[in-house]
């Protein structure tokens, strides 16, 4: 009797013991899964503040420089530092000559187009009406995917669209448009800007999904400043970079450091953490965080209309974005 009780004893003992470890394994286990929540967190707050202060040193450098020699030297920085990151990675797996060749031409909407309109369209308009029409790129890549078939309408992000579509009208003032309006022309082309993107998006999407991210954003980036070179290099030629203020350089290293290169590897990280519509959501961060950055400063103010504007917007890239899963490289790349 006394060898049972002891024997039952012993086995309750073993099993208190076990429950302890597993208990202590769980907690390790939530600690950890708690820190990266955190990291997540912190890596997706902080490209979009960098996303957001990028649209206020981006409109500081076109002011000294001209907004196409900006937009060359830009991407070609860009494009240096990515390919290194993208030789150093490891295991490296080469990109096929075919898919090297359809890069080459998206970079034409990704980069070229893009980035031209971008650097255009911020030396006429404000870093809040940039920010807020760059959050129209799911939209833009949403119309795109319907009108070359490679997604199915529905009445929600149809909806979706067109909400958003009213928001920009708005912005625009198309009830009595007119060309000489202080920023239509700004966000005319920023809004050309967004769309290119769009069109990339969908455009690239199986060659994407074929190849490493960092690879295809290396070379989307190479491609992009050998097309923009045409356009870019004689300004930059007829330039004095000597006349440009050692605050202009700072601001134009960051820009590439920070906006281009370390956003794209936060994106990266956060992409392995979360699925990719929630990455996708903190893009309302930016024209939020951008126009009071923007206001703060003094550089503007802002309208009841440009708040309808923006409420018009936001609630149709969601309408858009709400349950659609763009695959995790493409996200990355609209990082970008």
């Amino acid at each position: 009797m006394a060898r049972r009780e002891g024997g039952e004893g012993a086995r309750r003992a073993r099993l208190l013991a076990r429950a302890d470890r597993h208990r202590a394994r769980r907690d390790i286990g939530a600690g950890r899964n708690l820190s990266a929540h955190a990291k997540t967190l912190v890596a997706l707050v902080t490209v979009q503040v960098v996303f957001a202060v990028h649209y206020l040193a981006a409109k500081e450098v076109v002011s000294v420089l001209p907004p196409r020699a900006w937009a060359f030297l830009r991407v070609a920085a860009a494009a240096i530092l990515l390919l290194l990151l993208d030789l150093a990675r490891r295991p490296r797996r080469a990109i096929p000559a075919g898919d090297l060749a359809r890069i080459g031409f998206y970079a034409l909407f990704g980069v070229v187009i893009n980035q031209i309109c971008f650097t255009e369209g911020i030396h006429r308009t404000t870093p809040s009406h940039s920010a807020l029409i760059n959050t129209l790129i799911p939209v833009f890549t949403f119309a795109f995917a319907i009108l070359l078939r490679a997604e199915k309408p529905s009445a929600r992000k149809t909806t979706g669209l067109l909400v958003a579509a009213s928001g920009v009208l708005l912005l625009l003032r198309v009830h009595d448009f007119a060309w000489e309006e202080r920023w239509v022309r700004g966000d005319l082309l920023t809004l050309a800007n967004a769309c290119s993107f769009g069109l990339f998006l969908v455009l690239s999407r199986d060659v994407v999904r074929r190849n490493p991210p960092l690879a295809v954003t290396a070379y989307t980036m190479a491609w992009g400043a050998v097309g923009i070179a045409a356009v870019g290099v004689p300004p930059l030629l007829r330039f004095d970079l000597a006349t440009v203020a050692a605050e202009t350089w700072i601001l134009m290293v960051w820009i590439v450091l920070f906006a281009t290169v370390l956003c794209y590897l936060l994106n990266n990280y956060a992409l392995t953490q979360v699925e990719s519509s929630t990455v996708a959501l903190f893009i309302y961060l930016q024209p939020l965080i951008a126009t009071a950055l923007s206001v703060g400063l003094g550089r503007e103010t802002i309208s009841l209309r440009f708040a309808a504007s923006a409420l018009l917007v936001f609630s149709g890239v969601f309408l858009v974005a709400r349950g659609r899963r763009p695959t995790r490289r493409a996200e990355i790349l609209e990082a970008e």
